[in-house]
Order: structure tokens, then sequence, then C-alpha cells
């Protein structure tokens, strides 16, 4: 036993080295010449700022102020400049500003930007982070803690299935997930959404059936697509018991309505109630064209990647398992393959309502299910082999 817990140190430290590269990288669109924003975090991060500012009133700690001509002084040094928003970056007293933190990349309309096509959960995780510190590095160290968070979440699950030695491998296979790896270095939604999702296995493998829907609750509070394991969860629990069910479903509503309260008080609840159907009917269509767009199966076969970031080239490409796990899991049906199966074919439901415009990098949401699904795989041919 010692040596399994030595071995799964060992994993963690990789990982965490390997995510905290990712997190170093300089980004673009932040400071001229100086470190800046990773793909989608100019979206997340600024309005996670955004609602750090107008939510809770709270200025993010930076030496950085967004503001507009008029509330400049003698002493306030321009940083950066831009072409499509009203306003510069400075260091140095202002008369008065519209934002404080870190320098917003060059977006029309990111001063006033909620993010509402997503639930808040995550912005409220990174504009802490800003309240202490408003610098990418920083930005992206929950992400870090959540990629270590889940590998330890499929390890302990794993064990329970498959037993120590083959939730230690496919606990090391999560490191050359490509996908998840990169995820965990960068501040994104989705390494949030995968650990709520693991965090979401490890409650119901364990039988805790309240813990397991507040689980629920969290993943849909980061995105709407955190609720796909409950298609699953409704299957399996409505076997065994109807209060099971609603016990799940009755909790994992009370989380997302406890998490949305700030936002729906921002908005008031009539604006919150429309930005929720707006955000379903966003999600459920096509978007314009823009980068590389993936369906459900190129996620399979590792085709059609994501660029996260160019030079170093870094890839959202994923990884063998999910088409292995997946293959083994429709076979086997039994209650961790089932959640698998739910989570990846709620993409697919999302597909043929008519959204095409699909990412490679969603797939960090149910890359801790297909590898403790991987596990089992493990664990059944080493079983048959000694038969």
């Amino acid at each position: 036993m010692r040596y399994i817990y030595l071995g799964l140190a060992v994993v963690v430290a990789v990982f965490a080295y390997l995510a905290y590269l990712t997190a170093q990288l300089p980004g673009s669109d932040g400071l001229p010449n100086g470190p800046g924003y990773i793909s989608d975090e100019v979206w997340y991060v600024t309005s996670a700022r955004n609602i750090l500012h107008d939510l809770f009133k709270a200025p993010a700690a930076s030496p950085y102020f967004t503001v507009e001509e008029e509330c400049l002084t003698s002493g306030s040094v321009v940083v950066k400049n831009y072409t499509k928003i009203d306003a510069v970056t400075v260091e140095g007293p202002v008369a008065c500003y519209i934002r404080r933190g870190f320098p917003y990349p060059d977006k029309e309309g990111i001063l006033s930007y909620y993010n509402l096509e997503h639930p808040p959960l995550a912005k409220y995780v990174i504009a802490a982070v800003e309240a202490v510190r408003d610098e990418p590095l920083f930005w992206r160290l929950p992400s870090i803690a959540l990629g270590v968070g889940t590998l330890i979440l499929v390890f302990l699950t794993a064990r329970r299935l498959a037993g120590d030695i083959w939730a230690l491998a496919a606990t090391a296979l999560m490191v050359f997930d490509n996908t998840f790896r990169a995820m965990a270095g960068i501040a994104m939604l989705d390494i949030y959404l995968a650990f709520f999702t693991a965090l979401l296995a490890y409650f119901y493998v364990s039988d805790r059936v309240l813990a397991t829907g507040a689980a629920l609750g969290l993943a849909a509070s980061v995105k709407y697509s955190g609720a796909f394991p409950f298609f699953g969860l409704a299957y399996l629990l409505a076997r065994r018991s109807i209060w099971a069910f609603v016990s799940v479903l009755l909790m994992a509503i009370s989380i997302f309505l406890l998490v949305n309260i700030p936002i729906a008080g921002q908005l008031g609840l009539g604006r919150w109630v429309e930005e929720i159907l707006k955000a379903l009917s966003w999600h459920t269509t096509s978007r314009p064209p823009g980068p590389t767009v993936s369906t459900p199966l190129d996620w399979l076969l590792m085709r059609n990647a994501f660029a996260l970031y160019i030079n170093p080239d870094i890839y959202a490409s994923g990884t063998p398992a999910y088409l292995v796990a997946l293959a083994y899991a429709l076979y086997r049906r039994d209650d961790v393959s089932i959640l698998y199966l739910s989570t990846y074919g709620g993409y697919w439901l999302v597909y043929l309502a008519g959204n095409h415009t699909l990412y490679s990098f969603y797939t960090a949401h149910f890359s801790p299910l297909a590898h403790i699904v991987l596990a089992r795989l493990l664990s059944s041919i080493a079983n048959s082999g000694r038969k």
C-alpha cells in the first residue's frame, strides 16, 4: 500500500509540474510585450473581474486601472491602448476608473461582459483569486489545484471498483490526456467541470446520495453541460429508489439556485431567467465560423483538435482512452459506465439539437469518467488472465 501511495504522489507531482509549465506560458493580448490571456481566458477571466467589481463590490488586486480619458491625471501612465474599447489602461493615480485589474483584451463590450452563456461558479473562484492578485499565473492556480484534485478523486473512485494497482494505472494514464493536462494549466471552465464530475462519481460509488446531488449541482453551476450525468443518474437511482432519485434532483437544484443567487440578484429575477433561456438556445445553435470545430465522434478518433496555444503548440487532442473506455462501457454497462455514456451522450444531444460548433476541449469534462471505466477494464483483463 505504501508503494501505491508513493506512486500516486509521483503521478500527481508530474501532472502538477506539467500543468504549471502551461500556466507559465506568456499568452497574448494582455500587457504590451508582456504576459496575457491564453485561449478563451479572454472571456472567463474578464467576466470574473467584472463580476468581482459589480456583484461583490470589490476591486481586483492590481496596479492597473482601465479608465476613460477624463479620469486621467498628470500621474497616470498609459500602458495599453485599445481599438474596440473606448478606454485606456494605466498605472498610477486616477480620478476615477471603470475597472481595476489586469489589462483587458481588446474585445468589444468586454468591460461589461458577465459570460451569461454559462453559470457563474467558476467565475466566482477566479474572481476570488483576482481579489488577492490579478495576474495570469494566479488565475490559473485553481485550475492546477482542481486538476490534481481530479486525479486523486479518479484514484479513490477507481480503487473501490478495480483495486489499487489498476486505479493507479488509470490515474497515471490521465497524465497522457493532452486535453485534460492542458486545461489544468489554463483559467477556463472545463477543468472545474471535470473536478465536480469526478466528485460526483466518487460520491455515487461511495453511496452518498445527497452528496452526489450536491456534486451534480456544482457541476451544473459551472456549465449547463455539467448536468449531463443526470440522465445516467436518473436511470440508476430510479431503479433503486424513487426517493433517492428525488433527493439527488432536489439537492442539485438547490445547489444550483444557491450558487446563482448573487448573479440573479444583480440582474433581477426576470432577466436571470431570460438569460438562462437565451443560454440554452445558444448552446443548441451553431455559431459563426471560427476555431476548429469537431463532433463527438471526432473526439474519440482524436481528429479536428482545438488549438489552445501556438508556439509551443498545444492542442486539445485528447487520448485513445476515450474510445477504449466507451467500447468497454457499452459492453459492461455497469454504474460508472452508465455515467460515462450519459455524460458523453449529452454532447451528442447538443449536436443533434443543432449546435455543430463543438470543440475538442469539452472532453476534459468526461475524461475522469473514461479513466475510471478504463481501470475496470484493466482489472477485468488482469483477472481473466489469472483464470
